[in-house]
């Protein structure tokens, strides 16, 4: 599966959460991923979104990661770097400028479910918000959106309507 889906799209690694503070794990399974694509994996947003400054995105930059996606809340949805455009990370210890491209996320679906316990209506609403707000500022909205919650499965059904809706009402208007 992923062979086929790498064929078709840009894939990135998902690091498992034992390689947060594993430098030799988080190369294997980079590796391991490149291998199995055939490609050059550049892209990554860490396992529930742990990292630790500057060591992880530092560990990322020696793995020729080029792009991240895990800058942004678990627990509350909203503006975690206060910028809602990619930027280059600034390694602060060493004064300089990095390659490594942060993406921040301002929503994210398991938030609104586990933590906020927001209704799929309610949920609808908030993405529609930060949806105007990055609109009116030019950026880029980027959301994290999990798999399972766009099933058909009975317990997911109102999510996967809600973000059809959302992708129809944004698509034309």
């Amino acid at each position: 599966m992923i062979k086929q889906h790498a064929e078709k799209y840009s894939t990135g690694i998902h690091p498992s959460w034992q390689s947060g503070n594993d430098k030799k794990l988080l190369s294997k399974e980079i590796l391991s991923l490149e291998k199995i694509s055939k490609n050059k994996i550049i892209n990554s947003r860490q396992h529930y979104l742990r990292f630790t400054l500057p060591e992880t995105y530092r560990n990322l930059i020696a793995e020729k990661i080029e792009a991240d996606y895990s800058m942004g809340y678990g627990a509350i949805n909203g503006f975690r770097a206060s910028i809602a455009s990619p930027f280059f990370w600034y390694d602060l210890e060493n004064e300089e400028q990095t390659t490594l491209v942060i993406h921040p996320f301002c929503y994210m679906d398991a938030t609104c479910i586990f933590k906020q316990q927001l209704s799929a209506t309610e949920a609808e609403q908030e993405l529609q918000q930060y949806f105007d707000v990055v609109k009116s500022v030019g950026g880029q909205l980027i959301i994290i959106n999990h798999n399972h919650f766009l099933t058909e499965q009975p317990q997911f059904i109102t999510w996967r309507n809600m973000y059809a809706n959302f992708l129809s009402k944004i698509a034309h208007g």
